[in-house]
């Protein structure tokens, strides 16, 4: 599409286009509920006129000239903007994309399989379970130059169970998110069998301070406070305990943050951001020392900076976070500790104030350990953390495993074992 033909005198224009296909089989309360199909298109155009910025969005096709019209009537009600919009650049491809494809009765069979065997394991559960198709198509124009597109396809299988027993309601999920349609359902079943057996025994436990591992689907929460503190917008606006704290050795020296959206062949890349600045290796955090910051084309334009490739929605965010791994299997890390926790999931497990570093949550899922073994499952349980404190002092080690951080989430993090964790107790 040409855009340039639909701009008022002295405006430019972004338009970003993406359409996703999605097929998805669903279970829920050990039953079939459907296979549903979707085809969906969102356009965004953001127009800038005059130092002003504003923003027009639709689902129609087509629709992009009423959108750019849009944008231009509302644009001197806009924010403020100074920084044009990308222009033409090389992008690299990207192998984002895999061909393989399930039928829809294939599809019904893998997760009706997973479900009948997840039902096997105790016959009073509940389980809900789903294997998902998404491929996105993304292109890019602005009428400065850049005109690049990319595909991409996701394929997720999760399940969860539920088992109530009295005024006990105990749940355990697990997933896998691949590029393509390969999974290890085995591999699932047994995740959850062995968190089944261990979660049947509801154990009491004494409030205090200890070792905890959490797991990786919870350490996205400890480390929330630092990729906060390295949020350019942060920086800029002088919010951020670390503004004026680059180069220096913050955490512990074995503490290792990388955010690197530009992998081949891997579902959690991209070859450009929302704004158009090719991804790229960012090393956050190096041996403890802080490196670099999460920077789109605003941020790094107030800092005197290049933008790091990180555009999302809202400011800088993430592309694909990798914390670096430790020595020890999970195993191992778990044999070490004489009385603590290991925490599978938790409730507004969040940080008020992330500035703060203090991130505190209800523990939904808490194994309890003694002497080396997990010994059965806690209730009513808090934990309460200074991020900045137990990530620089109190750091144990971090396991040589590692896994995605959540259902369809693009990080992949290890176990994190720390110490003198504040467990409340009712």
């Amino acid at each position: 599409m040409e855009i340039n033909k639909y701009l008022p005198n002295g405006a430019s224009c972004e338009l970003r286009v993406e359409r996703t296909k999605t097929q998805s089989v669903e279970f829920d309360g050990n039953a079939f509920e459907g296979i549903n199909s979707s085809d969906r298109i969102s356009q965004t155009v953001r127009l800038l006129q005059d130092g002003k910025l504003s923003v027009a969005s639709g689902s129609k096709p087509g629709s992009e000239p009423e959108l750019i019209k849009q944008a231009a009537d509302t644009v001197e009600y806009g924010s403020s903007h100074n920084v044009p919009f990308v222009g033409a650049a090389n992008i690299a491809a990207m192998n984002l994309e895999d061909t393989g494809t399930l039928t829809a009765k294939e599809m019904i069979d893998i997760t009706s399989g997973l479900v009948s065997d997840l039902r096997g394991l105790d016959d009073r559960l509940s389980v809900a379970a789903s294997l998902n198709s998404t491929v996105s198509e993304v292109s890019l124009q602005t009428s400065n130059g850049f005109d690049h597109s990319y595909r991409k396809s996701v394929w997720t299988c999760g399940a969860y169970i539920s088992l109530a027993q009295g005024d006990d309601n105990l749940g355990i999920y697990e997933f896998q998110s691949k590029m393509g349609p390969r999974f290890d359902v085995n591999e699932m079943k047994n995740i959850i069998a062995k968190k089944l057996d261990y979660a049947k025994n509801v154990v009491p436990f004494k409030a205090g301070a200890y070792p905890v591992i959490f797991t990786p689907g919870e350490v996205n929460y400890i480390i929330n406070p630092v990729l906060a503190s390295l949020n350019g917008m942060a920086v800029y606006r002088q919010v951020s305990p670390w503004s004026d704290k680059l180069g220096q050795e913050l955490l512990d020296p074995r503490f290792t943050l990388v955010d690197d959206g530009s992998l081949d062949n891997e579902w959690t890349s991209k070859p450009f951001d929302m704004e158009g600045t090719p991804t790229r290796r960012n090393v956050l955090v190096q041996n403890g020392r802080l490196e670099s910051l999460l920077l789109d084309r605003k941020a790094a334009d107030l800092l005197g900076k290049e933008s790091t490739g990180n555009a999302g929605g809202a400011g800088p965010s993430p592309n694909h976070l990798r914390l670096a791994t430790g020595t020890k299997p999970l195993e191992a890390l778990i044999h070490s500790i004489d009385y603590g926790l290991l925490i599978g999931d938790t409730m507004g497990a969040w940080s008020g104030n992330p500035y703060s570093g203090i991130v505190t949550g209800t523990i939904s899922m808490g194994l309890a350990i003694e002497k080396g073994k997990i010994v059965g499952r806690v209730k009513d349980c808090m934990f309460t953390i200074n991020a900045f404190e137990h990530l620089r002092k109190h750091l144990i080690d971090c396991s040589v495993e590692v896994k995605p951080n959540g259902f369809m989430s693009s990080n992949l993090f290890p176990y994190v074992m720390l110490d003198e964790v504040v467990i409340s107790t009712k």
